[in-house]
């Protein structure tokens, strides 16, 4: 995903509706390059919005995003008319690192709490109880990508001065529905709430962005080298995508400044998987459903 410093463009985002208010589990990863630049600035990299029925001035419910140096997670809801706000710091962001997230999300309801538990790379990095939605208009759905709410044109052009491109990179995003309270399969919560240091998940070849070696070509097909968090190397145009999806219906679909493509997929549990062939030449791009 990239937002191009035009003056225009703000967000370059994948979205997928249909889900339920009830219990779901978001896992993803994501990659910052090497040469990210650090701003006092958010960059929402994940969001869950509940479209309202006047649509104006409405903060996502749960946003993640990279602020400075630091992850951090902002969760919303309203009381007496007036929305509120938590913030919930995530940890130092390491640059040029796979990040594997699982995210818990109960939504609460008008007589119901809720509850937000959030891992990163196995470990528990932030929760939140209580509301953490609205209770009013559609229920939550799920953004990711790359969202830089100071960008928008209506808010001029200082906050842009002196700054690059957002470029990121996105894979295994997967939803599942799940019961009520379950929780990921994470290990206790390192000290200063920050995720322990890890190996870098096995993820399929990315491109490789300015600044980031590529990966050694010793690793096995489709995998990075043990303890190795470089993006793979530069062949992404050419690599598969597959989207496979089981269960209750649901859509996904691409929306950006001027992105206008949308893909139709069936779901309880959504999957977006990168795949090589047994070979390791990469295959055309295409992507498929399964329903």
């Amino acid at each position: 995903m990239n937002i191009p410093n035009d003056g225009r463009s703000f967000k370059s985002e994948l979205v997928i509706k249909g889900l339920d208010a009830g219990s779901h589990r978001f896992s993803f990863a994501n990659y910052l390059p090497g040469d990210w630049q650090e701003r006092d600035l958010d960059t929402i990299v994940a969001q869950w919005f509940s479209t309202q029925d006047d649509g104006e001035g409405i903060k996502p419910v749960v946003a993640l995003s990279i602020h400075g140096a630091n992850w951090q997670l902002k969760v919303h809801w309203m009381s007496s008319g007036e929305i509120q706000e938590t913030v919930i710091p995530l940890g130092a962001a390491r640059l040029g690192h796979w990040n594997r997230w699982t995210f818990d999300v109960t939504w609460s309801s008008a007589g119901r709490p809720g509850s937000i538990a959030v891992a990163r790379d196995g470990v528990t990095v932030g929760s939140h109880q209580g509301a953490n939605n609205y209770h009013r208009g559609d229920p939550p759905h799920f953004r990711i990508g790359a969202y830089r709410p100071n960008w928008r044109p209506e808010k001029g052009p200082s906050k842009r001065v002196g700054a690059s491109e957002a470029v990121l990179f996105l894979d295994d995003i997967a939803i599942t529905s799940t019961a009520a309270g379950s929780r990921p399969d994470v290990h206790p919560t390192a000290p200063g709430g920050a995720a322990s240091p890890s190996e870098s998940p096995a993820l399929s070849p990315s491109p490789a962005p300015t600044g980031s070696p590529s990966t050694s070509s010793s690793a096995r097909t489709g995998e990075a080298p043990a303890g190795d968090d470089t993006a793979p190397g530069a062949t992404a145009h050419e690599v598969r995508t597959d989207a496979t999806a089981h269960g209750s219906a649901g859509r996904i679909g691409v929306a950006g400044g001027a992105v206008g493509a949308a893909a139709a997929l069936a779901g309880g549990a959504f999957v977006l998987l990168r795949r090589r062939n047994a070979t390791g030449s990469p295959r055309r791009a295409r992507r498929r459903s399964h329903t």
